[in-house]
């Protein structure tokens, strides 16, 4: 791996773990609305492309785990299986439809199969979480694209 990428990689993990302890520290719904994980590998997918994404996608939950245990071990290939396909599914997307399209449709398709692998295997489906989805799906829809941007500017204006 070369280091320009490990370097990349590494600043996407420690900004997904700081996300997910800094909204650990607030009510436990404010997780729900944010989805620390799967913005940040939403966002590593749109900047740095599949292969990162992937990767950030399997070490996230697990560094996570390590440092917050805010979930149950027993749920973390569960969780890094619905990273991964998201970070697929809007890779995929991503060029052949609208940006704000692909990001709701690849939210949607990546939680809805977690849901059922869930189900099928671990446990029954919480639907007061559905409501919470909902509104991450809204702010991720929403503020996904606009934080791309400012990023491509910045590098941008670094390269000058």
């Amino acid at each position: 791996m070369p280091v320009r990428k490990f370097v990349v990689v590494c600043l996407w993990l420690s900004l997904g773990v700081a996300m997910s302890y800094f909204l650990s520290l607030g009510p436990d719904w404010f997780e729900l609305l944010v989805l620390p994980a799967h913005f940040v590998v939403a966002l590593s997918t749109l900047c740095h492309g599949l292969p990162t994404a992937v990767l950030v996608a399997v070490v996230l939950p697990n560094l996570n785990y390590l440092a917050l245990r805010s979930f149950d071990p027993g749920l973390l290939p569960i969780f890094m299986f619905e990273l991964i396909l998201l970070s697929l599914f809007l890779s995929l997307l991503m060029k052949g439809i609208g940006l704000r399209i692909s990001i709701l449709f690849s939210f949607i398709v990546s939680w809805a199969v977690s849901r059922f692998v869930e189900h099928m295997f671990v446990s029954a489906f919480e639907f007061h979480k559905l409501p919470f989805f909902l509104v991450a799906l809204i702010l991720n829809t929403v503020l996904l694209p606009e934080v791309k941007k400012l990023l491509v500017k910045s590098s941008e204006l670094e390269r000058r």
